[in-house]
């Protein structure tokens, strides 16, 4: 099955490679999508860029609110400047695979975000994030790769925002991106989210929540 309505410029994707002298996963990101080729920024491992060589064969994985999804691709070509950059091939197909940390499960839970708003990042120049007013929302579901958002607007898809909620006993500030908004009255939006560019400390933290409230749900007979 075809997913590459999936994929998008500044995308967050994790390169995996199982040979060589680099092997292991990366994370980077989707510079731009050309007709046959994607360009990557090269990752960035305590402050070392990784030499992939051209040729090298990669699994692209990347992910949305509810599933994970991987390509294969191979590096055509590398530059060094003036970014270190990877260009790959368009994959022909992307895959859905399974992975446990996105179980869904129901939460009822208040939040907070905020638009992050790149022009006015731009604009500042001054190295000050331009992120949006705070507002209100709740958490309808959450799953290890997003949730579902209960806001007051509507939030078009690839909409850039910050989420901060409370995940057990700690308060996280969560980097997540809109997929697609649904108005389900007059003054209410229902928002599929994707996190992005979180760590896999971070992302433990949200499955081991997520477990926990599984476990209390299946103590209580409500699953």
């Amino acid at each position: 099955m075809l997913y590459t309505d999936k994929i998008y410029e500044g995308m967050s994707i994790e390169l995996e490679v199982s040979e060589g002298e680099y092997q292991g996963k990366y994370r980077t990101k989707i510079e731009e999508i050309g007709e046959n080729i994607i360009s990557i920024g090269v990752p960035l491992v305590e402050g070392q860029f990784i030499p992939l060589r051209e040729g090298t064969e990669l699994q692209v994985i990347f992910t949305d609110e509810s599933a994970a999804y991987a390509f294969s691709s191979t590096i055509v070509k590398r530059i060094a400047s003036p970014i270190p950059t990877f260009f790959i091939e368009v994959p022909q197909k992307i895959r859905k695979i399974q992975r446990r940390q996105f179980v869904r499960i129901p939460v009822f839970q208040e939040l907070s975000y905020r638009i992050v708003d790149e022009e006015r990042f731009a604009e500042k120049g001054d190295g000050q994030e331009g992120d949006g007013e705070e507002k209100k929302g709740f958490a309808q579901d959450l799953s290890g790769g997003g949730l579902l958002l209960k806001c007051s607007e509507e939030l078009p898809p690839k909409t850039k925002i910050k989420i901060k909620m409370l995940i057990d006993t700690a308060q996280l500030e969560i980097p997540a991106i809109a997929i697609r908004s649904v108005k389900e009255d007059d003054k209410v939006y229902l928002v599929s989210v994707a996190f992005t560019d979180i760590s896999e400390k971070t992302r433990d933290k949200i499955i081991k929540y997520i477990f926990s409230i599984q476990r209390e749900m299946l103590r209580k007979g409500l699953v």
